[in-house]
């Protein structure tokens, strides 16, 4: 984690960066509205779509793309300059890095969070001094000086209220520490500030009621009623109906305020007056409140935005059924519940904290259902197999309530409508835990309105929200801040704080899953001596991550818990979850996992839905799916256990030859001028993909080059050493067309590792071309030189002819990079020679518009151009697009020389859109800049602004060197003709 000594960053206030030496300035608002989509999501990936809606909402311009990646790569620009490199490109968007410590709301939260586990042990001065802390945080609205509708309607509600809660617990506690006086001038101000804030109104209640102010404390509630009847047509809530009986009667409970009471109340039943009871009806003889929540999990930290989300339901649910002012229950009527019923379903993989957060949230809100709460767990996933069934979870109920055993039914619809004709008009929070489907709650419904149902699963129990208008929330692994909150709530703050580095790598071993924290950080509390960092390390170690986060009870045991998940599946998914622990990651495709498990693509796609279903798995992308790195130890360690290593072997032979056989036949798609190299047939059962197309290859490499950079160090790792150089010669094309210089690199040497240890003098050749031409791009010649040699030499021993001429090609552009034109030219009439003695018509239009273009760079204009017009008409015969950019871009550099700048202009266009078209950002950018040139010869400057400023965005997106040359052309246009 990149930290800078004096950095800070600010958005509870006007947005601010500051560094050792001061503000840092952003004048730019677009730029100021990408800052703060960012440091809302700091260490999180924001997609570029994203930021596209937070800078132009659903209306975004045409150029929306190119405007926003600029914006991006100039803000990196400015704050590289004052606070270090923060902002880096992901696949899935932009980054920015921050420790905990630099960005406000991050220390806020952390704060919060402290204030809470204070509560929990009742620690009154610890709570309101963490509290204060955390508030002395904020500078005035939120995100001032942010120009983004969107980033307003959406954040600045949420940390409003985030502010509002932590000031309410502030003065919670310090009213428990009999500071009431002090607060009463406050509270005053509080309430006139946010009118319709009824805690707020309790707060100064009470505080009036401890300062002997009773008559004071009335006068709030009357005033308070008034404002709510007269502003929304509601009646005051229960906290404050309940505290002016309290009040009245002198009789203000000294306990919890109701702010806490919840998450300190104990499960259990509270018995309380006698109610008379429909005959119709078989009810209990004695009313009773039911209390049967679990207690509030400990050092339960983040989840804000799911919190503010039930929240938000329980709200619409209240205000639909607000009672009538002649039902005020302080008159002796009945709260009404006209309101909605709301079933809201809590979904995520094993281990991803659903349950505490329903049980945490279902306590801070049990004040608002008056007649109690019920809780079954349905052991839906539990490792015995055996879930409860809906009698079974009826009949506890029935026994919460005191219905005689004698009255209940027989059968399942009848006991379920008992249930049903009991929860009528009563207002009661039903939390079912662990659902196993839709089935399974169904019968647990009320059928009226004035319940909340709160189900947590790891099914997404889709046929409860499309059936019964469930609200679904998925729950995914805590951020980067929330799991640091969580481990310092767990084994303190100062150790956290002293390996920071080894908790970052805890944190990302436990794939930021509550569960496996909370067992890692069990372990690390039970052994205050044990070093982070050895934990981590064990963590490292995959094959044993699994048992290092055993915390000896099958409740916590990470491994059980998946288990229980596993366990349930049918046998075809059972196995395919094994094998995809097989697979290398980091995430897969039904064609793959076709392949993968010999199967047809219709049954593969069924058993990843199931997987999915099951949340072992997560489409993360339409069509493509993945598992965090624990359920893929697990998934692996299942393999082992289950299948046998000659059965993984033929695995992975199957994986290998679905990617090497769609590689090799994809390739010429991009490239008609490669020669496919000669592979093995394919093992049974494996089912390469048909690309017919360029668009179809390439998209293909889009979305699997990352799985293919893993299949390269998987098989060289696993000793299958031909598919390693192989699969590398596959991506090729695509890296260095993206421009992903170092991953060329990388997995090139890794497959030159691998052909040398088979003795594989082809797959030498290749991959020592491939290097040259990698080094060539970094601009280490003598490297390439050498590797073009080996190259040559290799293929010449080969009788490959077709091979050597391609090495003479790149040899020859080694030395153009060095602006050696005569051997650059020598190098290419070589090539030339041998594709034509080969008839490869490709590769010889090819050398030869190499030789215009090294003719052209000598100033033989008319010579060059011509050799290049020739390669032209040859390329378009071939219908070789990616070679006829190569000629389009020379043809407009040969005209540019002549002083033909339309013509010029005509070629370098044409060029831009077909390497546009292919996604070769790198000679994109090159033609852009000629482009630019080309412009601005002829005094377009405001043309050739814009040319060479979409060329700077490539280049700096590609992090190339070339891009200072860019810049410096573009601060001198600047300075002639300011935009």
């Amino acid at each position: 984690m990149t930290i800078v000594t004096g950095a800070s960053f600010c958005v509870l206030g006007p947005l601010m960066v500051h560094s050792a030496d001061g503000e840092v300035r952003i004048s730019s608002g677009k730029q100021r509205a990408v800052l703060a989509a960012l440091l809302l999501r700091a260490n999180q990936a924001v997609a570029l779509d994203e930021l596209i809606e937070v800078l132009w909402g659903a209306d975004p311009p045409a150029s929306a793309r190119v405007a926003a990646q600029n914006y991006v790569m100039r803000l990196r620009k400015t704050l590289a300059a004052a606070v270090g490199s923060r902002i880096s490109t992901q696949p899935a968007g932009y980054l920015i890095r921050l420790d905990p410590a630099e960005l406000d709301v991050a220390e806020f939260e952390l704060r919060v969070a402290a204030a809470r586990a204070a509560v929990r042990d009742a620690c009154w001065e610890t709570v309101a001094s963490q509290a204060r802390a955390a508030l002395s945080l904020w500078r005035g609205e939120p995100l001032a000086g942010v120009e983004s509708d969107v980033l307003t309607q959406r954040e600045v509600p949420r940390l409003t209220e985030l502010r509002l809660q932590a000031l309410e617990s502030r003065v919670n506690a310090e009213l428990r520490l009999g500071r009431h006086a002090d607060l009463v001038a406050e509270l005053r101000r509080l309430t006139a500030n946010w009118p319709l804030r009824e805690h707020l109104y309790a707060l100064l209640m009470r505080a009036l009621y401890q300062d002997g102010q009773q008559a004071e404390a009335l006068g709030v509630f009357r005033a308070a009623r008034d404002l709510l009847v007269g502003e929304l047509g509601i009646e005051p809530g229960h906290e404050l109906r309940d505290l002016q009986q309290q009040i009245l009667a002198g009789d203000v409970p000294s306990g919890p305020l109701a702010a806490d009471a919840a998450a300190r109340d104990a499960a259990g039943v509270s018995p309380t007056a006698t109610v008379p009871m429909a005959a119709e009806v078989t009810r209990p003889a004695r009313r009773v409140v039911p209390r049967q929540l679990p207690a509030a999990v400990g050092c339960f930290t983040g989840r804000t935005a799911e919190l503010v989300a039930l929240d938000r339901l329980l709200d619409r649910m209240t205000e639909a059924g607000r009672p009538a002012p002649s039902e005020d229950p302080a008159a002796g009527g009945k709260a009404s519940s006209t309101g909605a019923t709301v079933i809201t379903a809590v979904s995520g993989t094993a281990g991803v904290g659903k349950t505490a957060l329903a049980v945490n949230w279902a306590h801070q809100v049990a004040g608002r259902f008056p007649d109690g709460q019920l809780y079954v767990n349905l052991r839906g996933f539990d490792p015995s197999g055996v879930p409860v069934t809906p009698g079974q979870a009826i009949r506890r109920f029935f026994d919460t309530l005191r219905v005689a055993p004698e009255s209940v039914p027989a059968t399942l619809d009848a006991q379920a409508a008992l249930f049903r004709s009991l929860l009528t008009d009563q207002r009661m929070l039903i939390l079912l835990d662990n659902a196993r489907d839709a089935d399974q709650v169904r019968p647990l419904l009320p059928g009226s309105a004035g319940c909340l149902v709160l189900i947590t699963s790891r099914s997404e129990l889709a046929g409860l929200v499309a059936a019964e208008g469930a609200q679904p929330i998925f729950l995914d692994a805590l951020t980067i801040t929330e799991a640091l909150a969580m481990l310092s709530d767990r084994i303190g703050a100062e150790r956290v704080t002293r390996e920071p580095k080894a908790v970052e790598e805890l944190i990302t071993w436990c794939a930021r899953l509550p569960l496996a924290l909370a067992v890692a950080g069990a372990r690390a509390a039970t052994h205050p001596n044990l070093p982070i960092a050895a934990l981590a390390a064990e963590l490292r170690q995959t094959d044993r991550s699994l048992d290092a986060l055993d915390a000896g009870e099958t409740a916590t045991n990470v491994r059980a818990v998946f288990s229980w998940s596993y366990q349930d599946l049918t046998p075809g998914a059972a196995r395919m979850f094994r094998l995809l622990g097989v697979h290398p990651g980091p995430d897969i495709a039904a064609p793959a996992a076709a392949s993968l498990a010999a199967i047809p693509l219709a049954e593969a796609t069924r058993m990843l839905r199931e997987l999915s279903r099951a949340h072992l798995l997560a489409e993360h992308v339409p069509g493509r799916f993945t598992f965090h790195d624990l359920l893929r130890a697990y998934a692996s360690e299942q393999a082992r256990t289950v299948d046998s290593g000659t059965d993984r072997r033929e695995i992975m032979h199957r994986m290998l030859d679905h990617y090497l056989h769609t590689g090799v036949a994809a390739v010429p798609h991009l490239d008609q001028a490669r020669e496919p190299i000669s592979i093995t047939p394919p093992h049974g059962g494996t089912q390469p993909e048909n690309l017919t197309s360029y668009e179809q290859a390439w998209e293909w490499f889009e979305a699997e080059h990352q799985v293919l950079l893993a299949a390269v160090n998987q098989a060289a790792d696993g000793g299958f050493l031909a598919y390693a150089w192989q699969i590398a010669w596959t991506l090729e094309i695509y890296l260095f067309r993206r421009g992903h210089w170092a991953a060329l690199e990388a997995v090139q040497r890794t497959a030159l590792t691998a052909a040398m240890r088979l003795g594989d003098r082809t797959g030498q050749a290749h991959i020592h071309r491939a290097l040259g031409w990698a080094d060539v791009v970094i601009g280490s010649y003598q490297e390439a030189n050498d590797h073009m040699g080996q190259a040559i030499e290799l293929f010449g021993g080969l009788g490959d002819q077709v091979g050597m001429a391609r090495a003479h090609v790149f040899a020859g552009m080694v030395f153009a990079r060095q602006a050696r034109y005569e051997a650059a030219l020598t190098q290419a009439r070589i090539a030339r020679d041998m594709f034509l003695a080969a008839g490869h018509r490709a590769g010889q239009a090819g050398a030869l518009n190499n030789i215009g273009w090294y003719r052209l760079q000598m100033g033989d204009y008319c010579e060059g151009l011509r050799c290049c017009q020739e390669a032209l008409g040859l390329l378009g015969e071939l219908g070789y697009r990616y070679g006829q950019a190569h000629a389009l871009d020379s043809i407009g550099y040969g005209y540019l020389m002549l002083g033909d700048h339309r013509r010029a202009v005509a070629r370098y266009r044409e060029a831009v859109e077909v390497f546009r078209v292919i996604g070769d950002r790198r000679r994109q950018s090159d033609t852009l800049a000629r482009l630019g040139d080309a412009y601005h010869v002829s005094e377009e400057l405001g043309a050739a602004r814009e040319a060479w400023k979409e060329a700077l965005s490539i280049l700096d997106e590609l992090r190339h060197p070339d891009a200072e040359e860019i810049r410096h052309k573009l601060g001198e246009i600047n300075a002639r003709c300011p935009s």
